[in-house]
């Protein structure tokens, strides 16, 4: 090659380099201008709207002749203005519509109409708002609350959509049997929540008591089935809290208000009117009663070990079947509440480009990543492992559940749930102190007092522990790093406990001991370090260190004798604890535990296996996907063919 040839080259390389370098600077300036455009919408009014539907629905339902029909204005304003939640509005607003519609004055009429003719129902329609529509409940809720009021005008030609009534039906009847067998196959992927099985309540008998297709009625009422199984074998004496993938604050202590919106209370309790709320539906409907053997499982007083499988991994979605981008995959990606992790963050964005939901203020983070060079050279997964976002934590993967449930209390835990990744409102493990209250153990992402919804100080985690059952012993393992995240609100340098002391009969906190008595019911907490309780608190139990476990054990006078002797047989017993390799074993009661952080449980020399069947207890067993599953206990059942639109109760 000669001299100017090479010269040519270099020039012209040159020149090419200083060309990409101008198309990539004004590629990035343009990209930088049309993401400074974007426009974030209000998730909730300015103003506080007086919402009255579910007052309005209460009334009626019972009813009264004189009702206050101005009582729908707020909850038409606020859904007309698609603020988040108008899907919960739109719950009692369907069963007014189907139970008493010929009393609807007919400027209200009207006004409802031209309201629900002009809403967004899912996120491919025309518009833009702050609406969720992606997690679990949201899910279904949406697509019932579509395909009932495309039911009932189904030759009205619906004004945002441009589809008739009857094209709404069948756009939603696909969703919702998507939805019913995901839950069907998989479980809850909100597992175990006492704040979002209501929606799920709510959404479901609206289907079961006013769609006209059988295998929509008969597959709702089947996964209502589920549902209810979950609550009544995760009940504490009608106290419905166990681990849970979303669980905020009150789902976690166990206060009074823990029982599913009261709908526990009536149905198997005294039986005292819950009063208007969502779930009121489920009460009045003649076409859904829960199945006796339901209520047999509930009151169940004998020693029972209940473990489950809910929900999936994100591992596990390329191979399930959920990897696209398509609505059936986005249903589940998302419904997990996966958005940022590296396997799923490029099809968030392709979903969030083409539905317009840049403006929507949950996803609003994502116009950061909005540029055309990151899209080109696919870097957005390299870019999430990279910044290791805090958002991950808000995926709610597989629950693999363990709960020990006796007639004084119940233990339970997520066996082995991701430890050390971050946890948005996981509830990892808990104890019932019977039905009065809960206590529970956490890393905390904030401070006390720092607003922020989740995770904080008692929501979520900063970092989820290693947490392992068997039986009435948990042991858990902290392992915090020595650095916070580059996105990381905080990272705190200690664990803490919710022990409301004054809740107990007795207490006695005495170095890395605490322990609690109940009525009839023990229990004990163990630290690696001295446990503080913090001025002006009675509630909080705090141990320092970035690396340290929590033992607890549980017990009662029917087993352990008086609370003296329980004290003492668990000061004896032995501990072997290792920070450097956080490896931990325990001895109680003749049995050896052993944990090593992120390694295998081992009760008394054996590896326990932590991933479970669908359904593992004395009342059902089922794997993922059955075609068919059974409930039995004290000679009541429960029969389910979902494929075969079979249900048969024997009670």
């Amino acid at each position: 090659m000669g001299k100017k040839h090479r010269i040519f080259l270099l020039r012209v390389g040159k020149y090419g380099l200083l060309l990409l370098a101008v198309f990539l600077a004004i590629t990035f300036l343009l990209d930088y201008l049309r993401i400074s455009r974007y426009e974030i919408l209000p998730v909730r009014p300015e103003k506080e709207i007086n919402l009255q539907i579910n007052e309005l629905y209460y009334q009626l339902a019972n009813g009264e002749e004189a009702v206050d029909w101005e009582q729908l204005e707020g909850g038409l304003e606020y859904i007309r203005n698609e603020y988040d939640c108008a899907d919960f509005r739109l719950v009692n607003l369907i069963r007014i519509l189907y139970e008493g519609g010929d009393r609807i004055p007919d400027s209200y009429r009207k006004q409802t109409q031209e309201v629900l003719f002009d809403f967004r129902y899912w996120w491919d329609e025309p518009g833009e708002n702050s609406m969720c529509y992606w997690s679990e409940n949201h899910q279904i809720l949406f697509a019932s609350a579509e395909y009932l009021i495309g039911q009932k005008y189904p030759d009205r030609i619906f004004s945002n959509s441009g589809l008739t009534g009857r094209q709404h039906v069948n756009k939603a009847r696909e969703r919702i049997l998507d939805w019913l067998e995901m839950r069907w196959n998989y479980g809850f992927t909100e597992f175990y929540s006492g704040t979002y099985y209501v929606e799920d309540i709510a959404a479901l008998v609206n289907l079961i008591d006013f769609a006209r297709d059988e295998a929509v009625v008969i597959k709702s009422k089947m996964i209502l089935d589920l549902l209810f199984y979950d609550m009544a074998s995760q009940s504490s004496q009608m106290l419905f809290v166990s681990t849970s993938g979303r669980a905020y604050e009150g789902n976690r202590k166990g206060n009074r208000s823990s029982t599913l919106g009261r709908l526990i209370n009536y149905f198997w309790g005294a039986g005292e009117d819950p009063g208007p709320g969502m779930t009121y539906g489920l009460v009045k409907s003649s076409n859904y009663t829960i199945p006796a053997v339901f209520f047999e499982i509930a009151k169940d007083s004998s020693v029972q070990v209940i473990k489950q499988s809910n929900g999936l991994d994100i591992s596990e979605l390329d191979s399930e079947g959920f990897g696209g981008t398509d609505n059936r995959s986005m249903m589940m990606q998302w419904g997990m509440e996966a958005f940022t992790n590296p396997e799923v963050i490029r099809n968030s964005l392709h979903h969030i480009r083409k539905y317009r939901m840049f403006s929507n203020d949950f996803l609003a983070d994502f116009q950061t990543l909005d540029f055309s060079l990151l899209k080109w050279l696919r870097l957005e997964p390299l870019v999430s492992r990279i910044l290791k976002p805090q958002s991950d934590g808000v995926a709610i993967q597989k629950g693999n559940t363990y709960t020990y449930r006796t007639s004084d209390y119940s233990l339970f835990t997520a066996q082995g749930y991701h430890p050390g990744t971050y946890g948005d409102q996981q509830h990892v493990f808990g104890m019932n102190i019977r039905n009065h209250f809960s206590i529970f153990h956490t890393h905390p992402a904030l401070e006390k007092g720092v607003p922020n919804q989740s995770p904080n100080y008692w929501v979520g985690y900063g970092r989820i522990p290693h947490s392992v059952q068997d039986e009435n012993v948990n042991l858990s393992l902290y392992a915090l790093p020595e650095k916070k995240g580059w996105m990381e609100m905080d990272l705190l340098g200690y664990t803490h406990a919710y022990f409301p002391m004054n809740e107990f009969d007795s207490v006695l906190v005495e170095g890395s001991y605490a322990f609690g008595k109940k009525g009839e019911t023990y229990c004990a907490l163990i630290g690696a370090e001295p446990f503080q309780v913090p001025e002006g608190t009675r509630d909080n139990l705090v141990q320092n260190g970035k690396r340290t476990y929590w033992i607890t054990e549980a017990g009662a006078a029917a087993t352990d004798d008086s609370f003296a002797a329980f004290v003492q047989r668990i000061r004896s017993n032995p501990i072997v604890f290792d920070r450097e390799t956080l490896s931990l074993t325990y001895q109680s009661n003749g049995k050896r535990y052993a944990l090593v952080f992120g390694q295998d449980f081992v009760v008394d020399g054996k590896v326990v296996d932590t991933n479970y069947r669908r359904y593992d207890s004395p009342y059902v067993q089922g794997d993922r996907k059955d075609q068919t599953r059974t409930f039995e206990f004290n000679d009541k059942s429960l029969f389910l063919d979902f494929e075969g639109l079979v249900r048969e109760v024997r009670d």
